[in-house]
């Protein structure tokens, strides 16, 4: 992808924590003019979620450096701490020496100073509600649930457009999509994790949305996805 031909129309971030403090992990992506894509993700062993959520925005905004932005650039979130402190608190707690209102140390301190240097011109945070359906906000959260289950999803980079009209490339992008998901359920099943049906849904594709909607047993495959307490899902190998 070439910085200098594609403008940055929008990103996404989000943090995902198991204890909070526990394993960690973020998610970023941006969306490009040419319809392409670019994720990002990490994890930390031993972390809070808000600190993922901090580290998830910084890591977007420092790739972001390398791009083009369109004007009035929306960098999109769920994390309302991200997005007061980004846009007010910050401004307040440098002027009294990186302390809070009441005189204590800012928590967090190494990433809101690291997030205020990064800062982009231009450049706004806006508040998308969590689990609601929005499509960029849920595969983020997905990239950064995965990342602190020690399970990290491929980082990929959307075809624009004209690679697309290959068909040579898509069938190979078609079969390394499956060989991904297929890994990760392996992963999922190995480590008897639940998912929700936000994760199932994102991870099969919309082609099994109405399985998953249904909340009733159903194989995929080799792999026998069975509901838990009208909420979860368990991942079974019908093959061993």
């Amino acid at each position: 992808m070439n910085s200098k031909n594609n403008i940055a129309i929008e990103a996404a971030t989000d943090g995902a924590c198991s204890g909070n403090p526990g394993p960690g992990g973020w998610g970023g992506l941006i969306v490009f003019n040419d319809d392409s894509e670019i994720e990002i993700g990490g994890s930390e062993q031993n972390t809070t979620n808000n600190r993922m959520e901090l580290t998830a925005a910084i890591k977007t905004l420092e790739k972001l450096k390398n791009f083009q932005l369109k004007e009035n650039f929306k960098l999109r979130t769920d994390s309302k701490y991200v997005i007061e402190g980004y846009s007010r608190w910050v401004i307040n707690w440098k002027r009294n020496g990186w302390k809070t209102s009441t005189g204590k140390p800012v928590q967090n301190l190494d990433l809101w100073q690291k997030i205020d240097d990064l800062r982009i011109k231009g450049l706004e945070m806006e508040f998308v509600k969590g689990h609601s359906g929005d499509k960029q906000n849920e595969r983020v959260d997905l990239i950064a649930t995965s990342y602190s289950k020690g399970i990290p999803l491929v980082s990929k980079v959307k075809k624009s457009t004209e690679a697309k009209d290959n068909s040579k490339e898509t069938g190979s992008t078609e079969i390394q999509k499956l060989f991904s998901k297929n890994e990760l359920l392996e992963k999922f099943a190995e480590k008897k994790y639940f998912l929700n049906s936000h994760e199932l849904s994102e991870l099969l594709g919309e082609k099994n949305y109405i399985s998953i909607k249904k909340h009733e047993l159903f194989e995929w495959r080799n792999w026998k996805l069975i509901p838990k307490n009208q909420k979860y899902w368990i991942i079974v190998n019908t093959n061993t």
